[in-house]
């Protein structure tokens, strides 16, 4: 492996090492750098020495209604986030840290490899192929930081599941209750943009 192309080596050797481990569980140069105290250069520059290639263009994550738009979304999501509310709750200081997220996801692949381990596509120590890569998941954090997902517990399962409360879409739907399956055997769950369009269709008079 090539030395790092640091010009500033105040870095910590704990920050260094939660950044490797961040950018092997697939996350972005601009993450990495937000949570490990690098500067844009050094995350990227980082990113090419772990990954052996540049890291990918545009964008991150930003669809806010992801955990809503199917169940399966929504009991990954589910199941991320309330992985992430019961860490903080451990911790005196309740921010998102790398060593929070790391954590965090890496308990998740860990089940969520047990949940699809019938699908072949899923490899081990590979977070591209799981329904929530890490990226989205720290996106996710910022959106039950704001308020934006919020959890509600199902009244007949007891199940906890990500709702959204925001001023242009109300959308509460257990994953689990409210999903059937429909002729050919698929599972149906409705989505947000469905039922907000059955909720605002004029009613027949």
């Amino acid at each position: 492996m090539n030395p790092m192309p640091f010009k500033n080596r105040s870095n910590t050797g704990a920050d260094l090492i939660l950044a490797e481990r961040l950018i092997q569980l697939g996350a972005r140069p601009p993450i990495v750098s937000q949570l490990c105290q690098l500067t844009r250069k050094q995350s990227i520059a980082f990113f090419k020495t772990v990954q052996g290639q540049s890291p990918k263009q545009g964008m991150l994550p930003h669809d806010h209604q992801w955990a809503i738009r199917s169940a399966l979304n929504n009991i990954h999501a589910s199941l991320f986030l309330g992985m992430i509310e019961g860490i903080r709750d451990r911790l005196p200081t309740p921010n998102l840290s790398a060593n929070l997220l790391v954590v965090a996801y890496e308990i998740y692949i860990n089940v969520a490899s047990r949940m699809l381990a019938d699908r072949q596509c899923i490899q081990p120590h590979s977070s591209q192929h799981y329904p929530l890569d890490i990226n989205r998941a720290w996106y996710l954090i910022t959106l039950l930081s704001t308020g934006d997902l919020v959890f509600i517990l199902c009244g007949r399962c007891h199940a906890r599941y990500l709702g959204m409360i925001h001023p242009d879409t109300a959308f509460s739907q257990c994953p689990i209750c409210e999903v059937w399956t429909d002729r050919s055997g698929r599972r149906r769950w409705v989505s947000a943009k469905s039922k907000n369009r059955a909720l605002n269709k004029p009613s027949a008079r």
